[in-house]
């Protein structure tokens, strides 16, 4: 924690619009260079970041209070039970005090969980003082001089300061009070002066001690929140990133199982679309490359996320077409009627998109077969899709297909063809394909094909 710059400006005291940062995902705050810095107290520089510590710290301090104030109450309550052999017996008024200073600290535990971070310190300090206090009031009163005095001090000071794990700077105003109110002792008991510096230079020595403990464990604590808030930042910006880069369903399986990302794959069975936009080559011609990609963006805008309604796993973009394969990584045993109803949606969202002027629309391609589903590439840099003739197929659907609609192939129709409308379009001679292929224009889905609850033939809900 190295002196640095100032943080930003009075707008943004985070520095978050020059780093480019989402201060919505820290509590405000923003890395620059400095920005976890703190001033002699140890207190943050950024008032963000210190509140934020203090919230964070305030329900385990206020844990760790219940359990000293717990412990005082009962330490106070038995006192009439366990200090009866050394000081014999304690008069009336001497229990009555120890059982009311045990009710007023259990009122005061109880009412803790009202106050912040700084509170619960201050209610910690002054339990400490209040069992102190009541200890030598009673000690006194049985005209009893304690040889132990600094010790038994020592020990409640520290219990406090150990257990709540108090700001650095309330255990000196502890070992402050203690010693102050040993002193008081001495000089009215009259205790032998050397016995006395002796008990005082315990006193210094012990809670000294458990001071700069404290300030070496504050110190630590707050290092700690301050990386944990960078690493917790680092995390979701890079979750972010490879969520955009890569389909939900295909991050969030490296995620769980990162042995997903080596080379290689397994043969499913899975639904290929294939979507591009007729007529966006003459459109480019007429248009600037920034209303072209304007274009591109508000049209994937409106596509991607109707694929992904459906489950679909876009694998990737080439110019103005989209690939997406269902039934990976995630198993969907209606894949074949999930593909058709991305492939209407994807019809029906392109055209609503306000972009002026004359518009391309999706030919969209879908075919249902084996493929090899895995990454694909070198280890450097690969990516996850499917290959082999079913995606080849879909391919050549989708350029077979006429602006507007959606052609399937024989195993896809086969899949849905109870719960859709299908216009059968013949044999086509696909490109690079030996034999003629049986091909379906899709004209809509019956009220059960629309619903996503409804499976293709003898298909299960996932």
């Amino acid at each position: 924690m190295t002196e640095g710059p100032p943080l930003g400006t009075a707008s943004d005291p985070t520095g978050a619009a020059e780093t480019g940062a989402d201060p919505s995902e820290t509590g405000g705050l923003a890395f620059g260079e400095g920005w976890d810095r703190q001033d002699r107290w140890l207190r943050f520089v950024d008032p963000v970041l210190e509140r934020d510590y203090r919230e964070a710290m305030t329900v385990p301090a206020r844990r760790r209070f219940r359990v000293a104030g717990a412990i005082a109450c009962l330490v106070i309550a038995i006192q009439p039970i366990t200090i009866v052999p050394l000081l014999g017996a304690y008069a009336p008024i001497s229990i009555a005090a120890c059982l009311g200073s045990a009710a007023a600290i259990a009122a005061v535990v109880m009412w803790a969980g009202r106050v912040g971070l700084r509170g619960i310190w201050g209610l910690s300090a002054g339990v400490s003082a209040f069992v102190a206090i009541a200890i030598v009031v009673i000690w006194v009163a049985e005209d009893y001089v304690v040889p132990f005095l600094a010790f038994a001090l020592a020990s409640i000071f520290i219990w406090q300061i150990a257990v709540v794990r108090v700001a650095w700077w309330v255990a000196a105003a502890m070992l402050l009070g203690a010693t102050v109110l040993f002193a008081a002792v001495a000089i009215g008991v009259e205790v032998d002066g050397g016995t006395a510096a002796f008990q005082v230079i315990l006193l210094v020595i012990v809670l000294g001690g458990a001071t700069l403990g404290s300030w070496f464990l504050e110190a630590a604590e707050r290092r700690s929140f301050a990386q944990g808030l960078l690493v917790d930042h680092l995390h979701r910006r890079i979750d972010r990133l490879f969520r955009q880069y890569l389909s939900p369903d295909v991050a969030q399986a490296l995620v769980d199982d990162p042995k997903r990302a080596e080379l290689g794959g397994e043969v499913v069975e899975v639904s290929v679309l294939f979507a591009d936009l007729s007529g966006y080559t003459p459109f480019s011609e007429r248009r600037s490359p920034d209303e072209v990609v304007a274009m591109l963006n508000a049209t994937f805008g409106a596509a991607v996320p109707a694929v992904l309604a459906e489950g679909g796993t876009i694998v990737q973009f080439v110019g103005d077409a989209l690939m997406a394969i269902f039934n990976a990584p995630l198993r969907q045993p209606d894949h074949a009627l999930r593909a058709c109803r991305a492939g209407l949606a994807l019809q029906r969202a392109a055209p609503a998109q306000p972009i002026p002027g004359e518009r391309p629309r999706f030919r969209v391609g879908i075919n249902t077969g084996p493929a090899l589903v895995g990454n694909i590439g070198s280890a450097e840099l690969h990516n996850f899709s499917a290959l082999g003739d079913t995606t080849n197929v879909a391919a050549r659907l989708q350029t077979y297909a006429p602006e507007g609609c959606v052609v399937i192939g024989e195993r896809t129709h086969e899949l849905i063809r109870d719960a859709a409308d299908v216009r059968s379009l013949g044999e086509a001679d696909l490109k690079g394909k030996s034999t003629p292929t049986m091909v379906f224009e899709l004209v809509g889905l019956k009220e059960a094909g629309r619903s996503a609850g409804v499976q293709g033939v003898g298909s299960t809900t996932p």
